[in-house]
């Protein structure tokens, strides 16, 4: 076992979480074959269990729809938005590790971030969230929050404003920098741009009150923040004593022992979900 997985493993018993393996980042990208696509309406529905009561998708008046293109998801590696593919297989067992660690505490607002810049939380953030949305009895909120290295617009290839930035900078309302993106159930809040002083304004009384508003007013659904890298800046630290659990994420070849070593007692007390290792071989399995 390498260094790195020995680490994970020491981080899972001390918390008490699922460490979860898998190829969070592809080699190389095949064409996307006719029997792999969505369909043109980007419905990502799956066959509900006996005992699931599917909700409708919300009907929206007031957020902006725009529609993005699968194949291009598909290239920037977003498996997720497949309907069978054995990377998207590894994401709904993400998924169902996160249902069964926060649906019984009726907790739905989760923190992504990950020990260091480049292990691939972003993507993680985008997979699982439209992962959480072809569950036919959930709705979910995806939230750039790393406001100093915005990435979700780039990964599903929209507008980045108006978003975060323009609430706070504009005064810009709630309900004109939210995107629907043409998936069902998912609803996207990007940054709107870069801001060096992100950490005061994710500490401040205005974003605690903006979060507090978004839990009542969308109890309905999971609400995923993207946050930056724990060796990046404090930002994440801050927002963890908001949401109801962290997810963090590792990368085989790139995170360090001494990534996990310092990174964790950051987090002591705080909710941890447990960890994705990313870039490893789906051969070798997901391990939690």
């Amino acid at each position: 076992m390498s260094q790195l997985k020995k680490a994970l493993e020491k981080a899972k018993k001390e918390k008490k979480s699922f460490v979860i393996e898998g190829q969070g980042h592809a080699k190389g990208i095949e064409p996307l074959p006719k029997d792999r696509g969505v369909s043109s309406e980007m419905k990502l529905k799956e066959a509900p269990g006996r005992d699931a009561v599917e909700v409708p998708p919300p009907t929206y008046f007031q957020t902006r729809c725009v529609q993005v293109d699968p194949e291009k998801l598909v290239d920037r590696k977003v498996f997720s938005i497949l309907q069978e593919d054995e990377v998207g297989d590894q994401y709904k067992l993400l998924r169902t590790m996160v249902l069964n660690r926060t649906r019984p505490l009726g907790h739905s607002t989760i923190e992504i971030t990950s020990f260091r810049e480049g292990d691939g939380k972003s993507l993680t953030c985008v997979n699982l969230a439209i992962t959480l949305a072809k569950e036919p009895r959930q709705n979910v909120l995806l939230i750039d929050m790393d406001l100093r290295r915005p990435t979700i617009h780039r990964i599903l290839g929209i507008e980045p404003k108006p978003g975060l930035r323009d609430y706070f900078v504009n005064n810009t309302p709630l309900k004109d920098i939210l995107i629907h993106p043409g998936i069902e159930r998912l609803t996207v809040l990007p940054a709107g741009g870069r801001m060096d002083n992100s950490t005061e304004i994710i500490g401040s009384h205005r974003m605690e009150n903006l979060i507090r508003k978004i839990k009542n007013r969308y109890q309905d659904r999971y609400v995923i923040f993207d946050v930056p890298s724990l060796n990046t800046c404090s930002d994440a630290l801050v927002l963890s004593s908001y949401v109801d659990g962290i997810l963090l994420v590792a990368r085989a070849n790139h995170t360090t022992t001494e990534d996990i070593t310092s990174g964790m007692p950051l987090l002591k007390d705080k909710h941890i979900l447990g960890v994705v290792l990313n870039d490893t071989e789906i051969s070798r399995g997901w391990t939690y």
